[in-house]
């Protein structure tokens, strides 16, 4: 893979990133109601003390007025200030960021390896009853909503069993460090991290299955037998070589959006990640903290893209760029 492409890439990645912030801030200014409406709209406050704070916030000005003054800003890597949380965008979601990457790493690399396995040993037996086994599993856990056994898990595993804590990611008034904290957060991390993972590895299982499977009809493969190779090499050196590049694919698209964080998932359990933290701001109308998670998803999207396609490269000699 040759520089000029990569080079060529990062361009286009960062004119890509300035029309997915520019849209949404478009859409998120001309959505009806702003944070002053939010913050003091049930109040006994004046319509002209609104006015004022609006005028203040700079939410009065015109709406390319307060484009030009974002872009500029942000190009300057000052990503805003929340009036609502009264803390810079960037501590908001520098806070938060690793706290989403330290589930979502985990549960989507934990559902890939799980998939690839599954996937290979369906592939490898197509039309037996492990086959079949694995093909339902998974099909119930593509179709399980995430936010749904979450409150299962918390009401088996949690209440009922006392294994696990029902919610947050430390437990209250614990002071201890090094290692005790890893176990208290690794202890909490358990169920949330059950979760995504069962419903990630879906997808990985059934593309594994279906590439192995594609692969393992061409001759290639009857040339590795006829060597004398055995089926484990054949299938584990040859095929799923050349099937990585599906499971590579999705790989990389979970990896791109595991900034936002899993939503439901985080809210449920209480686990204080972006996901919780965009889910505040929408229903806020904290404009800053919106666009500045805009502006970190999809730059990690973009580039996770631009990953993919060197992933591409390394994992099949045949494919070049120029």
């Amino acid at each position: 893979m040759s520089y000029r492409y990569v080079a060529g890439r990062l361009v286009q990645s960062l004119v890509l990133i300035g029309l997915v912030v520019s849209t949404a801030f478009v859409l998120i200014h001309v959505a009806p109601g702003d944070p002053v409406t939010y913050l003091y709209g049930g109040q006994a406050v004046s319509g002209d003390a609104l006015a004022r704070i609006r005028h203040a916030w700079g939410l009065d000005r015109p709406l390319w007025t307060q484009y030009t003054v974002y872009m500029g800003n942000m190009l300057r890597g000052d990503l805003g200030y929340s009036q609502i949380n009264f803390q810079p965008v960037a501590a908001i979601l520098g806070e938060s960021l690793p706290n989403t990457l330290l589930l979502m790493i985990p549960s989507v690399l934990l559902a890939a390896v799980a998939g690839i396995v599954l996937g290979m040993t369906a592939a490898r037996r197509p039309g037996t009853g492990a086959d079949y086994a694995i093909g339902a599993v998974s099909l119930v856990s593509y179709a399980t909503p995430p936010f749904w056994l979450s409150v299962i898990f918390i009401v088996v595993f949690a209440s009922r069993l006392h294994w696990f804590p029902t919610q947050g990611m430390a437990t209250l008034g614990a002071t201890g460090g090094g290692l005790a904290r890893v176990a208290d957060v690794t202890w909490h991390m358990v169920l949330p991290l059950g979760v995504l993972a069962w419903w990630y590895s879906a997808s990985f299982t059934r593309l594994t299955r279906a590439a192995v499977l594609e692969e393992s009809r061409k001759y290639y493969l009857m040339t590795a037998r006829m060597k004398g190779l055995s089926e484990f090499r054949v299938f584990y050196r040859h095929a799923l070589r050349n099937a990585m590049r599906s499971v590579v694919t999705v790989l990389g698209v979970q990896l791109g959006t595991m900034f936002a964080g899993a939503v439901m998932t985080e809210i449920v359990f209480a686990w204080p990640g972006t996901g919780r933290v965009i889910y505040t701001a929408i229903l806020q109308h904290d404009y800053p903290v919106v666009l500045g998670f805009f502006l970190v998803v999809g730059a990690a999207v973009i580039l996770a893209n631009l990953a993919v396609d060197v992933a591409y490269a390394i994992i099949d000699p045949r494919i070049r760029y120029a």
